[in-house]
């Protein structure tokens, strides 16, 4: 009998009783010899841990990664996940309960149960059991289907999404040679330069990153993610003029693409057009309206102009969205300070320290202000996807 495909299982901790439900479930399959689960209540006293976990998790076919809050803020689970983001692993996403997933590297991964319904949501599943023998009937469904050996031209789509996930845990160098061995293997992939071209944003290396870019736009002239990143690399230049053209050809790309009209505003705001940096906010919120990075420099805008009151609506939406955001609680306070507000004012600024106890530097303008805000957001937004 040939040997089962191993399966490593990734799950938080307070998800220990889902993941023993889970090995339950999958028994049959392990009976009839299709699979051999790993998890690390297999290591035993005396073993190093990390290692036992990254050599079992190096010789594995599938990864399942039970995913809920927990795990998505897990350190753990995601240096697991970076581990596993090679050819010889299909990763899948076991959905336990409703979270930011789709937000997440997870996101590139089909998710069970069918359709990524989360199931411990009793109005998808009733009963639970339901939902567990989703699982197992689309696991056997990818064992099935999976090939002897991953053919190398799936390689350069593996590379990126490493990179991809290397760049979301801010592993900026590694997340350059993922591209790098991407682009090296098939020379023509205009996401893997476009995502280059963003690490070396981060890197603050603007030369490679517009060589990159403009490499990816050569390749994929219809490529809005391209045309955004390159305004960005215009903006940390000083060339404003230029970020506002490339900002405005990803709009027209794509007329939906609200980190754009975002990152126009915030360049519109830089010279000095108040009016024009409004009017995208106010759609960038419009097409996503939990965005609290809208809603901070626009609020910020506000302030520039005097009109507190709408400033501070702005400010606490933001607070709302991202509640650690200790600038948005700092721009409120001195909102509140210029209407002598004081004992707000105060309470503002001692959440601010709160959470930023090392204080602001030299980010006191509006306008520098809002330009590392821009930087912030764009660094988190622009990586594309295989």
């Amino acid at each position: 009998m040939n040997k089962g495909l191993k399966v490593f299982i990734t799950y938080a901790h307070k998800n220990a009783d889902a993941k023993d439900k889970l090995i339950t479930y999958l028994n049959v399959m392990k009976q009839n010899g299709l699979i051999d689960v790993w998890h690390d209540n297999e290591i035993l006293p005396g073993d190093k841990w990390r290692d036992e976990i990254f050599n079992n998790l190096a010789d594995s076919d599938i990864l399942l990664y039970l995913t809920c809050p927990y795990s998505l803020a897990s350190k753990n689970c995601n240096k697991e996940l970076t581990a596993a983001l090679r050819p010889n692993i299909s990763v899948i996403p076991i959905i336990l309960e409703h979270c930011d997933w789709k937000n997440h590297q997870l996101s590139e991964f089909q998710a069970l149960p069918d359709k990524g319904k989360p199931i411990y949501d009793i109005n998808e599943w009733n009963p639970e059991s339901k939902g567990w023998m989703s699982v197992v009937e689309g696991l056997r469904k990818v064992i099935e289907e999976m090939p002897s050996n991953v053919q190398n031209e799936t390689l350069p789509k593996w590379l990126l999404q490493q990179g991809n996930f290397l760049m979301m845990l801010k592993q900026i160098n590694r997340a350059v040679e993922a591209y790098t061995h991407a682009i090296e293997l098939k020379p023509n992939y205009s996401n893997a330069y476009s995502n280059r071209g963003a690490a070396y944003i981060a890197k603050e290396k603007t030369e490679s990153a517009i060589a990159d870019i403009n490499k990816a736009i050569e390749l994929r002239p219809d490529f809005p993610n391209a045309y955004n990143n390159r305004g960005i690399t215009f903006s940390l230049k000083g060339d404003v003029g230029r970020a506002i053209e490339d900002y405005t050809e990803a709009i027209e790309l794509k007329p939906d693409f609200a980190i754009a009209y975002l990152n126009r505003g915030v360049a519109y705001v830089l010279k000095g057009k108040t009016g024009l940096a409004i009017n995208d906010f106010n759609k960038a919120i419009e097409l996503k309206p939990n965005g609290a990075d809208a809603y901070y420099n626009r609020g910020r805008v506000y302030k520039i102009k005097g009109a507190l009151d709408l400033a501070i609506v702005d400010f606490t939406k933001a607070i709302e969205f991202k509640p650690a955001d200790f600038e948005a609680y700092n721009s409120r306070g001195n909102a509140y300070k210029d209407k002598s507000e004081y004992d707000l004012a105060i309470i503002d600024y001692n959440k601010s320290i709160e959470l930023n106890p090392r204080g602001f530097g030299h980010t006191t303008t509006a306008a520098m202000r809002i330009e590392l805000k821009k930087n912030s957001i764009l660094l988190s937004m622009i990586i594309t996807l295989p």
